[in-house]
């Protein structure tokens, strides 16, 4: 197996960031505590890409608090959500998609939750 020493290059390698931001495009999503939309985050996106390269590349990347928000379960009860920033779910996205295939080829065949390409349910024949 190869031996990693360090992700943060890969993880801020604009085209990785790139990818991140067509990722959570795809989810859309609400904005975060900052009020920035996926929108709107996109018709800056050259400009933001560019942020979050030089802020990761120089260890001065801040993460946002979250915006607390409530939804209602169907059983009445009461769901609490963190909402990050659109930069802030780039920037997970951008470590996922470093970490993700390096980690997935060690979990357990039988593991299937929140795991790309596989159902949470194992086939039955």
């Amino acid at each position: 197996m190869k031996k990693w020493y360090s992700f943060i290059d890969k993880i801020y390698r604009k085209e990785n960031l790139e990818l991140a931001f067509k990722r959570v495009k795809r989810n859309n999503g609400a904005p975060g505590i900052d009020g920035e939309t996926v929108s709107n985050f996109a018709y800056k996106l050259e400009m933001n890409i560019e942020f979050l390269h030089e802020r990761l590349k120089t260890n001065t990347y801040k993460p946002s608090p979250v915006r607390r928000t409530e939804i209602e379960k169907p059983d009445g009860g009461i769901r609490l959500l963190g909402i990050p920033t659109v930069k802030d779910r780039v920037v997970q996205q951008a470590i996922v998609n470093v970490i993700e295939p390096i980690f997935d080829k060690t979990f357990h065949p039988s593991s299937y939750g929140y795991r790309p390409n596989h159902s949470q349910q194992p086939e039955v024949y």
